[in-house]
């Protein structure tokens, strides 16, 4: 803006001139110490150039009020009696005529950083309501924002905030307010229409507050906009999520992108929970929670809310299939697994006796299906038939380590009274009778302790082994001993006398045939000479025959 004054008889300049000479020459001298004569000289000199003061701001007054003015490079004729409403006047129309646009901000707001923060905190309701009264803004401060961010994305430019707000809409046409700006681009950000993006990454909406009212950070912060889909896409989502979570999401696109991306974090949560079991190879569902993770990460690794739902579309069919299987594997390893755990802890138990229980007309079938059912890549249906599998072949197995705890105590039991009965015959010594019975009766508790049908067994062929040692042991001792045998001995003094233990013959028939089976008269007759001679030869020795 130009203020071309004109005065005739450059009186001003004079007058200007003379004005600041005195105004300096007086403030040099006045040192308070001159002579009263000299002061009194000095104040009539202040006074005169103080009247000259104001004949000065009277003469530039009607100066300025008859000056021509020129603005933005044309004339502008002022019609004003005051000089300052006539620099108001032309100011103004340097204003409205450079900052064109200036006037779109209509309404100012007293406190914009207070506004804003108002702005991003408004929940789902605040939003609806701040899409119906966006009009009662600012909207050609809006529409004019939309515009550019619109035009730099169809152009691949990109948007820095510095840039947006001290340089695009600071400068002319605009003129506007820093924070004026940063209102409206939060009103945008609200609406869902832009994103604020650095390092890469969106800033949430909740941290949008700082990124927006720091100047500092401006430089950094790039505005995208934000792509949404028409309402079609975004009911598809929704109806989709209610298939695969057996719930409906609310209707908005960030609303029922918040909610869905919700649902698939915590599904993620319990898969990661559930896999440290299923790795260790004795729980099912591996490969159904691999697959639920990596579909889950993959959906989840959108941040904006357009690539998500449009991701969540595609992959409609893996959604279904993970919701089946996540329901499968929820209900397992939250309420399942103590049956599943009392499975496995039951086949390692009767593992030992699968032989037996396999022949088993009763526990055979259960036997078998509780094996399917452990290798079953699915299990999760099949578990309700556990309990009566456990309580069949349970009753089974039962009866039969009773049936051969039974037999097999009663054997040893056998030995240990023949042993007895022996020891008292050479009235043994205690280091001999646990030498003995030590064994048989280790045997025993063994015995008594065992759910192996095969352990059962051992036990019982060690004990007949022990039983054999301990009689060798006996007979030992017997022939080692000075006793006197029935006191008729020639040289027997008639004293204490104690019976000597016989030697023991063992037969067992079975090894005295040379076929394999008897067939004629005639292999009976053989059989029945051979025991017959060695029962005879065992006699005329002095020994005792013992028959298995």
């Amino acid at each position: 803006m130009l203020i071309r004054c004109f005065d005739p008889d450059d009186s001003l300049l004079r007058e200007l001139s003379t004005y600041k000479k005195t105004e300096t020459y007086l403030k040099t001298k006045n040192d308070g110490t001159l002579p009263e004569t000299t002061i009194r000289i000095l104040r009539d000199a202040a006074e005169e150039n103080r009247q000259r003061r104001l004949r000065l701001t009277t003469l530039l007054k009607r100066l300025i009020v008859e000056a021509d003015y020129f603005v933005a490079g044309q004339p502008l004729t002022i019609k004003s009696q005051a000089p300052s409403d006539a620099i108001d006047k032309a100011l103004e129309y340097l204003i409205d005529n450079t900052y064109t646009k200036m006037s779109y901000i209509k309404v100012r707001s007293e406190s914009p950083q207070r506004e804003i923060q108002a702005i991003l905190r408004s929940n789902d309701i605040g939003q609806q309501t701040l899409k119906l009264t966006i009009d009662e803004g600012n909207p050609l401060a809006i529409g004019e924002l939309r515009n550019y961010i619109d035009l730099c994305t169809k152009t691949s430019k990109q948007i820095v905030l510095h840039d947006l707000i001290e340089v695009r809409f600071f400068n002319r046409p605009y003129g506007w307010p820093d924070m004026e700006v940063a209102l409206l681009l939060a009103r945008l950000l609200v609406l869902g229409e832009i994103s604020l993006v650095m390092d890469s990454g969106v800033i949430p909406l909740d941290k949008c507050y700082d990124a927006l009212t720091t100047p500092a950070k401006w430089r950094k912060i790039v505005v995208t906009q934000r792509r949404t889909h028409k309402p079609e896409e975004v009911k598809k989502a929704r109806l989709l999520g209610q298939d695969v979570f057996s719930q409906m999401g609310p209707e908005g696109e960030d609303a029922l992108f918040t909610f869905l991306k919700g649902k698939l974090q915590g599904w993620q949560t319990a898969l990661l929970g559930y896999k440290p079991l299923a790795e260790t190879g004795d729980y099912p569902g591996l490969q159904e929670i691999k697959s639920g993770l990596t579909l889950t990460k993959k959906l989840l690794a959108d941040e904006d809310s357009f690539k998500f739902i449009e991701h969540f579309n595609a992959n409609k069919d893996d959604l279904k299939d993970l919701s089946d299987d996540f329901h499968d594997l929820e209900h397992f390893y939250e309420h399942q697994k103590p049956t599943w755990d009392a499975l496995r802890k039951a086949c390692g138990r009767f593992q030992p006796n699968r032989s037996e229980l396999e022949h088993d007309p009763t526990a055979g079938p259960a036997w078998k299906r509780m094996g399917e059912i452990l290798k079953a890549p699915a299990p999760f249906g099949m578990l309700h038939e556990v309990d009566g599998l456990i309580h069949t072949v349970e009753a089974v197995n039962t009866s039969l380590v009773s049936e051969r705890r039974g037999e097999a105590l009663a054997k040893i039991d056998n030995f240990l009274t023949i042993v007895g009965q022996e020891l008292d015959v050479i009235d043994a010594e205690s280091a001999l009778r646990a030498a003995c019975t030590g064994p048989l009766q280790k045997r025993r508790s063994q015995v008594g302790a065992e759910e192996s049908l095969a352990h059962i067994t051992q036990a019982k062929q060690d004990a007949q082994q022990a039983y054999d040692a301990a009689v060798t042991r006996i007979e030992e001792a017997s022939k080692s001993s000075k006793l006197v045998l029935g006191g008729n001995e020639p040289g027997s003094t008639g004293g204490t006398t104690a019976t000597a233990v016989k030697s023991r013959r063992v037969i067992e028939p079975a090894k005295l045939v040379a076929k394999h089976y008897l067939e004629t008269p005639q292999d009976v007759a053989d059989f029945l000479s051979t025991l017959k001679q060695n029962l005879e030869d065992a006699l005329s020795k002095n020994e005792r025959i013992e028959i298995r």
